[in-house]
C-alpha cells in the first residue's frame, strides 16, 4: 500500500468514528446545530478524501449522505431516525470498503459501483445521480437576502477548523479544495468574478497549509472589509478567534515500529538482569570492582525503569477505542428488543496498554448483551415499578494506580441468587450440599460457571451459555479479575478490574522439576513453609489445612511433566496461589527472587502452549517460563 493510501485509510476510519459518534448523539440532541455541523464536516472530507485517490464508488455514496444532511442543515428535511439509519448504513459501506483497503492494499473495484446504489437507494437516490456543485441561483433582486450570503462565514469557521486541524494533525486536502469550490461559487453568483476567479484558483494549490491559510485569508478579508451582502461582524468575529499557545504536535507512527520498540525495550531489561546477577557474582567473590558494577547497575535501572515507561505509553490507547462501537450496538440491540435504553459512557479518555484495549471488545460485548436482554425490563414492566421507561447501562473506566478498572452496570431487574442457584442445580453445575454453604455472592458467582444460562430459548442475543463464562475467561487471561453485585430490582454491575499492562509484569521465580519458572506475583497470596507430615492425602491428592481452610496441594513439577519431580523431604515449600476465589498449594523445590520482567509472548510452534503466559531471561542467560496459574489450575 502507497503512503497516500496508508494516510487516506487512518484518516477515513477516524472520520467515519466521528460522523457515527456524532449521528448517535444527534438522536439525543436533535436541535444542536453544532453537531450537525461536525457530522456533516465529517462527512464532507470524507468524500474530499475519495476524491483524491479516485474511489468514485465511496465519493457517490457520501456525496449522497452529504447532500441529506445538508438539507436538514438549512431545515429543509427533517433528521428523522430513517435519515439517521440511512447515514449509518452509508458509514457502514465506507467502513467495509476500508477493510478491504487494508487487507488488500488496493481500493476495491468489484463490486463497489453496486454496493454504491444500495446506498443511494436508502436516500432516495436516483441510480443516476453523479457529484455535481450545489446548484447556486441568480444575484437577487432589491430587498432579498443574497442567495448564499450567510454560507460565506459558516465557510469561514470551517476552514478556520481546517485550518487548526492541518496544524495538529493534517487534514484531507480535498475538503479544502472543496471548501474554495463552494466559496467561488457563491461570489460568482453574486457578481464578484474577480474574488472568485482568486478562490478557485487556490482549489489547485498542492499543500493543505498553504491552502488552508491562503482560502482563511481571502475569506476574512471579504468578511471584514466588502459589501453589506457578505459582512456579518459578528460571524467574522466568531469565525476568527485569537489564537492562545501552541498547537500540540503529534505524530502517526505505524504500529509495528512501536512494537519494535518495546521489544528493543526489554532486551534493556535483560541487560539489566544481567548485570545485577555480574554485580551479585562479584560482591560475593570480594571482587574489587563489585562495588562499581553496583552503582553503575543502579544507575541503569532507573534508566532502564524510565525508558520501560516512555515506551510503553507509546503502546497506549484510550479506552474511547473500544467504547465508541457500543452507542450505536445498544442502539439497534434496544430496538431489536422493543426496549428503550440509553447508554451512559464516562472515562473513555482512560488509558490503558494496547493489547487490553484490543482484547476488551468481546468481554463488553458480552455484558452489554447480558445487560439489555437479562437486566433492562420490558417498557411496561418498568412502568409498572414506577421505574422511567427509559433504562439506563452505564460504561465507566477508571484508572487506579497501576490497575485500570471497567464497570458496566445497569438499572434492571438485578439477579435472583434463588433462580441461579435452582439452574446450577438443575444442570449439574454445583450440588446441593455445595449449595448449603454458599453465601449470596457465591451463588452469584455461578453466574460465570461453564454453560449457565437462565434463557430458557436461544435467541440471536444470548441463551448459549457462553456469555459470563467467556468475560471470566478472558479477562483473567489478561491477568485481571472480575466481580458482580447486584440487586433484585435495582440493577447489576459487573466489574473488570485489568493490569495497565501486559508487557511489564511483576513475577516471582520458583525452582520446580529442576527448572525455573515464573510466577506471577498477583496470582500469589502467601508462600509458606510446613513439614510434609502436616499434607493430608485426600484420595490420590494432597490437602493443607490453612488457617481452618482446606487447600488442595499440587506438585508443580508433576504437573509440568515431570513425573520424577515429588521429593523427599522434611519440609515442603508451597506457593499459595489464588484464582477467581479459589485456592490452590502448588509445591516447589525452592523460591527465587522477585522480578519485574517483560514478557515475550510464544511464537512458531511453541504458540498457545497452555499454561505458559510468555517467556524472559533471568540474569545468567536462562529462559524464564511465566506460568498461567488460571489455566493451569482449569
Amino acid at each position: 500500500m502507497n503512503e497516500l493510501l496508508e494516510q487516506f485509510l487512518l484518516e477515513s476510519r477516524e472520520l467515519a468514528g466521528q460522523a457515527t459518534d456524532g449521528l448517535l448523539s444527534l438522536e439525543r440532541a436533535p436541535d444542536d446545530a453544532g453537531l450537525l455541523d461536525a457530522v456533516f464536516r465529517a462527512l464532507h472530507t470524507l468524500k474530499g478524501g475519495a476524491g483524491i485517490v479516485e474511489f468514485p464508488a465511496m465519493e457517490r455514496a457520501l456525496h449522497a449522505a452529504e447532500d441529506a444532511l445538508s438539507a436538514a442543515r438549512s431545515g429543509t428535511r427533517p433528521l428523522t431516525p430513517q435519515l439517521t439509519d440511512a447515514c449509518l448504513a452509508c458509514l457502514d459501506q465506507v467502513l467495509q470498503w476500508l477493510d478491504v483497503l487494508e487487507h488488500t492494499g488496493e481500493l476495491p473495484t468489484e463490486g463497489s459501483g453496486q454496493q454504491a446504489e444500495l446506498v443511494l437507494a436508502r436516500f432516495d437516490v436516483a441510480p443516476s445521480h453523479e457529484l455535481h456543485p450545489q446548484p447556486v441561483t441568480a444575484p437577487p433582486s432589491a430587498g432579498q437576502p443574497a442567495a448564499g450570503a450567510g454560507i460565506l462565514p459558516a465557510l469561514a469557521r470551517e476552514v478556520l477548523q481546517a485550518q487548526l486541524e492541518v496544524t495538529r494533525q493534517g487534514v484531507a486536502q480535498g475538503y479544502l479544495a472543496s471548501a474554495a469550490v463552494t466559496a467561488s461559487n457563491v461570489l460568482q453568483s453574486l457578481g464578484r468574478n474577480e474574488e472568485a476567479h482568486k478562490l478557485a484558483e487556490l482549489a489547485a494549490a498542492e499543500h493543505p497549509q498553504q491552502l488552508a491559510a491562503a482560502l482563511a485569508r481571502h475569506l476574512q478579508h471579504l468578511l471584514a472589509h466588502d459589501s453589506a451582502e457578505l459582512h456579518d461582524p459578528a460571524a467574522a468575529a466568531e469565525a476568527f478567534p485569537p489564537q492562545h499557545g501552541p498547537a500540540m504536535r503529534t505524530l502517526r507512527v505505524e504500529a509495528g515500529r512501536i512494537d519494535a520498540l518495546v521489544r528493543l525495550a526489554g532486551e534493556f531489561t535483560v541487560a539489566k538482569n544481567a548485570l545485577a546477577h555480574a554485580s551479585g557474582l562479584a560482591s560475593a567473590q570480594g571482587n574489587a570492582l563489585a562495588p562499581v558494577l553496583t552503582a553503575q547497575q543502579a544507575a541503569l535501572e532507573s534508566l532502564v525503569a524510565r525508558l520501560q515507561r516512555a515506551v510503553l505509553d507509546l503502546r497506549v490507547l484510550p479506552l474511547r477505542v473500544v467504547f465508541q462501537r457500543f452507542p450505536r450496538l445498544v442502539r439497534e440491540i434496544s430496538a431489536t428488543l422493543g426496549k428503550r435504553v440509553e447508554l451512559k459512557i464516562s472515562g473513555g479518555e482512560t488509558e490503558a496498554d494496547k493489547a487490553i484495549v484490543e482484547m476488551l471488545a468481546e468481554p463488553l460485548l458480552h455484558l452489554v448483551r447480558n445487560a439489555l436482554d437479562h437486566g433492562v425490563e420490558e417498557p411496561a414492566v418498568r412502568a409498572a415499578q414506577g421505574k422511567p421507561p427509559v433504562a439506563t447501562v452505564r460504561m465507566l473506566a477508571s484508572r487506579q494506580g497501576d490497575q485500570v478498572v471497567i464497570e458496566i452496570s445497569d438499572d434492571g431487574a438485578g439477579m435472583d441468587s434463588q433462580r441461579i442457584a435452582r439452574v446450577a442445580l438443575e444442570r449439574g453445575l454445583v450440588t446441593a450440599e455445595a449449595l448449603d454453604g454458599m453465601s449470596g455472592e457465591e451463588v452469584l458467582d455461578l453466574a460465570f460457571a461453564p454453560g449457565f444460562s437462565t434463557t430458557e430459548a436461544v435467541t440471536a442475543i444470548s441463551g448459549r451459555g457462553v456469555g459470563m463464562d467467556a468475560v471470566r475467561t478472558a479477562v483473567e487471561r489478561m491477568g485481571g479479575r472480575v466481580t458482580l453485585q447486584s440487586q433484585p430490582g435495582r440493577g447489576t454491575t459487573v466489574r473488570c478490574t485489568l493490569p495497565f499492562s501486559v508487557m511489564v509484569t511483576k513475577v516471582m521465580s520458583v525452582e520446580a522439576g529442576g527448572q525455573m519458572f515464573g510466577i506471577p506475583l498477583d496470582a500469589i497470596v502467601e508462600t509458606i513453609r510446613v513439614p510434609r507430615s502436616s499434607l493430608g492425602a485426600i484420595g490420590a491428592a494432597r490437602a493443607i489445612v490453612v488457617r481452618e481452610q482446606t487447600i488442595p496441594v499440587l506438585n508443580l513439577g508433576q504437573m509440568l511433566g515431570d513425573a520424577g519431580a515429588a521429593r523427599d523431604t522434611e519440609e515442603a515449600t508451597i506457593v499459595i496461589a489464588g484464582v477467581a476465589g479459589q485456592y490452590c498449594g502448588l509445591d516447589v523445590d525452592a523460591l527465587g527472587e522477585r522480578l519485574e520482567v517483560m514478557l515475550t509472548p510464544l511464537e512458531g510452534l511453541l504458540g498457545g502452549t497452555p499454561g505458559v503466559t510468555g517467556t524472559t531471561v533471568l540474569g545468567d542467560g536462562r529462559i524464564l517460563l511465566v506460568l498461567d496459574v488460571a489455566e493451569l489450575l482449569q
